[in-house]
């Protein structure tokens, strides 16, 4: 359980990895290299989806996943950078406008950790090649244990394979949770949210976003959603 957070991610929140952006912003990765698709070893291929990632590049990454799979990884990966940059947006101001220690503890870039190759902070380690399948092992933050990103051979190149699992409600549940931040900073903006009153009981900010996020939370997946009463 996470303490002083509005909604806990859940870990392993998707599918497909996703890279992290909040109120703190960690470096992007090493520049990927600039040699064709097609000449890429599995660990250059993963090192220049996570670059594509940071940069928000969507077209490419589109390209180095698996044919068929690259527009829902795509499409979620869009959303969840919609929403982290709504987060982020709402943080910077109350962060001005009020105090640090409330800016943290609205604070959701955590839905943008744990999330397999695209979490923050990513160390690649090692690949392994099998015929035409490949996994690249790498460490999150330095933490043990290994996790492995699946590659597949596809007319002479390496593509990230996302593996099975994907449910089209997250886009859906991530852009109209990315609204609901986006509403609440336009009403602190405008006074609808009264400032006097969140500074004379800061604990109203934290219900506000959490009313804020409950109807994208409620359009998860089951499995994606934060346990009830952990918060």
């Amino acid at each position: 359980m996470l303490r002083d957070r509005v909604i806990p991610a859940a870990v392993g929140l998707l599918v497909f990895g996703l890279a992290s952006a909040g109120c703190d912003r960690a470096p992007g990765p090493e520049s990927a290299p600039a040699a064709p698709a097609a000449e890429l070893s599995p660990r250059a291929a993963i090192q220049r989806l996570i670059a594509a990632r940071a940069s928000a590049t969507y077209g490419a990454l589109r390209e180095l996943v698996v044919p068929g799979r690259g527009h829902e990884v795509v499409k979620t990966v869009m959303a969840v950078d919609e929403f982290l940059h709504a987060n982020a947006a709402l943080c910077d101001y109350v962060r001005s406008e009020f105090a640090l220690g409330l800016a943290e503890s609205i604070d959701q870039s955590d839905w943008g950790a744990n999330l397999d190759i695209f979490s923050p902070r990513v160390e690649l380690v090692d690949e392994q090649i099998t015929g035409d399948t490949a996994s690249v092992a790498f460490m999150v933050d330095g933490r043990l244990p290994l996790k492995h990103a699946r590659l597949l051979r596809v007319e002479g190149r390496w593509c990230y394979d996302p593996g099975p699992g994907y449910d089209p409600q997250l886009p859906a549940a991530f852009e109209r949770m990315a609204r609901g931040l986006r509403q609440l900073l336009e009403d602190l903006k405008a006074g609808r949210v009264a400032a006097d009153e969140i500074r004379a009981e800061p604990a109203r900010l934290v219900e506000e976003v959490r009313v804020r996020l409950l109807p994208g939370i409620r359009m998860l997946p089951i499995a994606s959603r934060p346990a009830a009463g952990s918060d």
